[in-house]
């Protein structure tokens, strides 16, 4: 596995990070498995993988808690644990996102909001400190917070030693400017798949001015990347996956015809769709981090290898062409 500095920080972690956001178990992610998740955590931190991102938002609370549960069976300085605020459901103070099981979320990023977060969230962790906190949802009228604010809370809390580096999540590049003006940002955590480039390829001059560390979510496109989701698969009308427009079966097809084209690459690497998926998300930047997620130990060890893959320049182009000719069906 491949490993990198966080920002212009000494926090080494490795290229691929697990995402914890189903293991939360909202309703949209069906029933849930918390022994399964468990052991897909371990499976993770015994197979290279350092960093596990987790948030308040998932669950609710529960993948916070059971990312406790799993790191105490470890060294605290071996593994790396992000999280993340912004996302509130405590009291009616906030813009309101949504509603989901039997409560109302909303954003809110204000200095009471996020010194509470930050307790509720070391309590359910069960540790000292946060490596990495994040800001998780940025603010939005009516309710609005100045950025000012936020990075002023933020060094708050740096310098009280609960956390060690910040990050900004599902920020406009005007917002993230913002930010800098402020304060240091280690990491910017965004939507980014061969599918879903154009946000994160817009903010990489600043990353790369700044230092800054780009984190990848969702880069296998809720498992449509893996190449194990045919034709035939059925989405429940409750599942997160239907906001994803490369699921319509119409657009699914395109995709699938562009995974099956690149077997020849999987032979030549000896590995398997998702590995080589992951690889090429690892190669548009040198100082970006893939989050990967999963419920079960199957699902770990399915992409971790690709944390460790080189792809020849050639091939990189050739990707990059069937990425585009895809594209166009988008």
């Amino acid at each position: 596995m491949k490993k990198q500095k966080i920002g212009k920080t000494d926090i080494e972690v490795s290229a691929i990070s697990l995402g914890t956001w189903s293991m939360g178990g909202d309703a949209q992610w069906g029933v849930q498995d918390d022994a399964g998740a468990l052991k897909a955590i371990d499976a993770a931190l015994e197979n290279g993988i350092t960093l596990i991102d987790t948030a308040p938002a998932y669950g609710f609370g529960h993948s916070e808690e059971l990312v406790g549960q799993a790191v105490k069976r470890y060294r605290r300085e071996d593994i790396v644990i992000e999280t993340k605020c912004g996302v509130w459901w405590k009291d009616d103070n906030g813009t309101k996102i949504l509603s989901r099981d039997g409560k109302t979320i909303r954003r809110n990023l204000s200095r009471p909001a996020m010194l509470q977060e930050i307790d509720d969230s070391l309590m359910r962790l069960g540790v000292d400190y946060i490596d990495i906190y994040v800001t998780h949802q940025q603010p939005m009228p009516p309710f609005n917070v100045e950025i000012e604010e936020i990075m002023d809370t933020l060094q708050e809390l740096k310098k009280a030693g609960k956390i060690r580096a910040v990050g900004v999540s599902n920020a406009t590049l005007e917002q993230l400017q913002e930010y800098l003006q402020y304060g240091q940002v280690d990491l910017v955590q965004e939507r980014y798949s061969m599918l879903d480039q154009k946000k994160v390829r817009s903010f990489l001059p600043i990353c790369k001015d700044n230092q800054i560390t780009v984190q990848a979510y969702t880069p296998l496109e809720q498992g449509l990347l893996t190449g194990k989701i045919g034709m035939d698969y059925v989405l429940d009308p409750a599942n997160v996956r239907n906001k994803i427009l490369w699921f319509q079966p119409q657009k699914r097809r395109y995709v699938l015809d562009m995974l099956a084209g690149w077997q020849s690459l999987c032979e030549k690497y000896e590995c398997e769709i998702t590995e080589l998926v992951i690889a090429w998300t690892l190669s548009g930047y040198e100082k970006i981090n893939v989050i990967c997620g999963g419920r079960k130990v199957l699902h770990v060890l399915g992409y971790i290898r690709g944390g460790g893959l080189e792809l020849d320049e050639k091939d990189l182009i050739r990707m990059n062409q069937d990425i585009a000719a895809c594209m166009q069906y988008a």
